[in-house]
């Protein structure tokens, strides 16, 4: 196991995610998701490369509105927007997820930082929620497609927070090397073969 810097998780997933064609926002959004995984002690470095090559071979959609079992919406990509999205127009979103701890770093993130109350359900079991800034999350679920709900938390709901495990920062990030290798290694595909154009460009 490596010990790798926030900044550095979130440089090397931004270029990787744009190395497979990801516009520039949504690898920079996808790039915060993986270091706040990385920060609450999730395992995301296996989950970038299959989400990448699941992307890749055009398996996951990237419409908030168009999902099925065979194509879902991918979380790593769309989470963020897909938590805007309910949170602002305060309403109750269905669909099929692939992968929902990025999902869940979603919900931490904008949880956080615009203090937003959403519940996340799989077959009406609440699987996350965010409280006060603070989220809870069942951690034990596999990372494959399922049927999800996410929804704004109303004050006259009640559930038992003792089914899901508070989430808190660790002081130091561990991944492991094989697959943060492989990261790496699609990291550098994003830059341009050096040339007298990509010299005049990058201010030579």
């Amino acid at each position: 196991m490596l010990n790798i810097s926030l900044n550095e998780i979130y440089s090397e997933a931004y270029k990787a995610f744009r190395s497979i064609g990801i516009e520039w926002g949504l690898a920079k959004d996808a790039a915060n998701q993986s270091k706040w995984l990385a920060e609450h002690g999730f395992y995301f470095l296996g989950s970038i490369l299959k989400n990448a090559d699941l992307y890749k071979k055009g398996e996951l959609s990237l419409l908030i509105k168009e999902n099925t079992l065979e194509k879902p919406l991918s979380a790593a990509l769309i989470g963020l927007l897909l938590v805007e999205y309910v949170s602002s127009a305060n309403l109750k979103w269905k669909g099929y997820i692939y992968d929902y701890k990025f999902l869940c770093a979603a919900m931490g993130i904008i949880g956080n930082e615009q203090n937003v109350q959403l519940i996340l359900k799989k077959n009406k079991k609440i699987i996350a929620c965010t409280l006060g800034k603070k989220i809870y999350v069942q951690k034990d679920m596999v990372n494959k497609t399922e049927h999800f709900s996410l929804e704004p938390y109303l004050s006259n709901q009640e559930f038992d927070l003792n089914k899901l495990q508070k989430i808190e920062k660790l002081p130091a990030p561990k991944v492991n090397k094989k697959c943060w290798d492989r990261l790496k290694l699609m990291a550098f595909e994003t830059y341009v073969p050096e040339s007298e154009t990509s010299k005049s460009g990058a201010g030579y």
